[in-house]
């Protein structure tokens, strides 16, 4: 059932007003959430966007990034923009939105032309009822749609743009996506309309890099620590196991009905983990892009509803995933870092279980290495790139086979100064 409308948060300067700003901003989070405090820098970023200055924010997945712009949605009249390169946790949020009432629509080619139209003509309405609007890189690369923007816009009904996996725009991150770099276009097209990029997952260098390509001005830089307190790191070597198969088969089912994410490179595994799963008595389901949309939509809404326990995918998210499992070596710490994030985002004990294997690492230095040669042969920053590339690779390898505290091995890696107590505080 749709709740009624708090008040909205009314610009102010006096520290009384301020006070009173805060409380409706808990006030929100309380109705809308349910949660009782706001977490980590999470308040500052929503304090900053409210006040129209540009804000760059550094948060572990399961740090609560989602609340630093769909809390702004409902503190102030106008649509709140919302940036991402996945069209399944664009599903997934929208989707849990709408449950708690609040107007959020995404823009995709997975819709029907229906739906879309729908849409277009709210947005286009003198008054649309959508609150956060979730859209595609490349969507925003139209010229169509980025006329739309500046339509809505010029009639004052655009307060925020939110970039989502922000680490996408550097050519130095972990997942460059081209179509981020355009994303530029939005400074120059809409000048005053300020800017939040959120990331997971982004060294120094990729935090310079996204600050200067999405032309952020003045913005305020928050940054958490990547320790993920819930997770307890495993790896499991598959050369040392009698049938890799068997071995996490019987992992899942002595962790009972729990959620879980099985992570593979490629989508034949994704479907042969997934069948051998469903022989062995664990509900299971692949979900890849080689899926038609109808199927991937049904996979998603299993999943979500707990109709299913495991899908076995390249790329998925829910809140209360006890466990990740990597099936094979992620290409970066950075990739692990983000994908085994995905479990225990509401804070609760999760495990992250990651099976190494000789094979597995020859499999990804060769794809690794192809392509070095092939850029090398192209350009010398391309050539850089790739080089980047396998220096990553070989920390992933490091984290791997060394032993002593994985936890400590992830926040070196990120740049972050370790105690020496560290793993024993932790589970």
């Amino acid at each position: 059932m749709k709740k009624s409308p708090l008040p909205m948060v009314q610009n102010t300067s006096s520290k009384d007003e301020k006070r009173t700003k805060k409380e409706t901003l808990v006030k929100l989070l309380r109705w809308h959430f349910g949660y009782q405090e706001f977490r980590g820098k999470q308040l500052e970023a929503i304090e900053a966007v409210l006040s129209g200055r540009d804000c760059f924010c550094l948060m572990p997945t399961g740090g609560g990034k989602s609340m630093c712009y769909q809390i702004p949605a409902l503190a102030k009249h106008g649509i709140v923009l919302v940036v991402s390169p996945l069209i399944a946790l664009m599903e997934n949020q929208v989707m849990a939105l709408k449950e708690k009432g609040i107007a959020a629509e995404f823009l995709s080619s997975t819709q029907t032309s229906n739906v879309r139209n729908k849409i277009h003509e709210d947005l286009d309405s003198g008054k649309p009822s959508v609150r956060l609007l979730y859209v595609t890189p490349e969507l925003i690369a139209t010229p169509g749609f980025m006329s739309k923007l500046t339509k809505i816009h010029n009639r004052g009904l655009l307060s925020l743009i939110a970039i989502d996996e922000a680490h996408c725009i550097s050519s130095w991150g972990h997942d460059f996506r081209p179509s981020y770099r355009k994303l530029s276009s939005l400074r120059n097209s809409l000048p005053d309309v300020p800017v939040l990029a959120l990331t997971a997952t982004a060294a120094p260098k990729v935090q310079k890099d996204v600050i200067e390509s999405l032309c952020l001005q003045d913005p305020l830089v928050l940054k958490c620590s990547f320790n993920r307190r819930n997770i307890y790191y495993e790896v499991r070597y598959k050369d040392l196991l009698d049938d890799v198969y068997i071995d996490i088969s019987s992992v899942l089912k002595s962790c009972g009905d729990v959620c879980a994410i099985v992570y593979c490179l490629e989508r034949t595994t994704c479907d042969g983990l997934s069948a051998h799963l469903s022989k062995n008595g664990i509900s299971s389901a692949a979900y890849h892009a080689g899926l038609n949309n109808k199927l991937r939509s049904s996979v998603l809404d299993d999943w979500i509803s707990s109709k299913i326990q495991v899908v076995v995918a390249t790329g998925i998210d829910r809140k209360d995933v006890r466990m990740v499992c990597h099936f094979n070596i992620p290409k970066s710490m950075e990739s692990f870092y983000q994908e085994s994030g995905r479990a225990g985002r509401d804070q609760l004990p999760s495990r992250s279980l990651l099976y190494y294997g000789v094979d597995d690492r020859k499999k990804m230095e060769f794809i690794l290495r192809n392509a070095e040669n092939k850029k090398l042969q192209s350009s010398s920053s391309e050539g850089e790139l790739s080089k980047k590339s396998l220096t990553d690779f070989n920390q992933m390898i490091e984290y791997c086979e060394s032993s002593g505290c994985r936890r400590k091995k992830i926040l070196e890696s990120f740049g972050e100064q370790v105690s020496a107590t560290l793993c024993k505080k932790v589970m």
